[in-house]
């Protein structure tokens, strides 16, 4: 069986220790559950262990990292849940036409638009956890999420769009 070297492990544990907090994160927005958010995250921290070796020194472990937590979460819990996995985006295309709201990202993550965060695909949620929380850039989400540039790029502008009638709502209610 392979072992790793005394050297190798310390520096898997370093590295690991850094993202733990953001791993439960994503891992608990994918799954909304914090049982399966801390399998996941034990699951997902095996395996890169496992295989550390493949590893390219100097690259992006946190994105690294983060494709590993994708990858165990489609292929131990999608088979579970019952969520389809294609985005069916039609009935947002009329939000597209609402006035820009400011302070979206400050308060994307508020009481307020919670809720509404959770109603969305775990892809997209997952996305948005990507940009907003964890700081990827595009090229780094397309990559952890395995989709075009362009697929990165629609659902964050189609979130933000869902988001904002979200904002626009709440705020004429605590007027009212």
């Amino acid at each position: 069986s392979w072992s790793m070297s005394s050297k190798l492990k310390q520096e898997f544990e370093e590295e690991i220790i850094k993202h733990m907090d953001s791993l439960y994160n994503l891992a608990f927005r994918m799954t909304q559950n914090r049982h399966n958010a801390e399998d996941l995250v034990q699951e997902t921290t095996l395996r890169a262990y496992r295989f550390f070796y493949k590893f390219k020194a100097g690259t992006n472990f946190k994105a690294w990292i983060m494709t590993i937590l994708r990858n165990v979460y489609i292929n131990e819990y999608r088979k579970k849940s019952k969520e389809p996995t294609e985005v069916e985006f039609e009935d947002v295309e009329n939000f597209i036409s609402l006035p820009e709201i400011t302070g979206v990202q400050e308060e994307i993550f508020s009481e307020t638009i919670k809720a509404s965060i959770e109603k969305l695909p775990e892809e997209v949620r997952t996305t948005l956890t990507l940009f907003y929380v964890e700081g990827f850039s595009y090229k780094e989400i397309a990559r952890i999420m395995d989709v075009p540039i362009g697929t990165v790029m629609s659902r964050l502008h189609k979130a933000r769009q869902i988001l904002k009638k979200q904002l626009s709502i709440s705020a004429r209610e605590r007027k009212q």
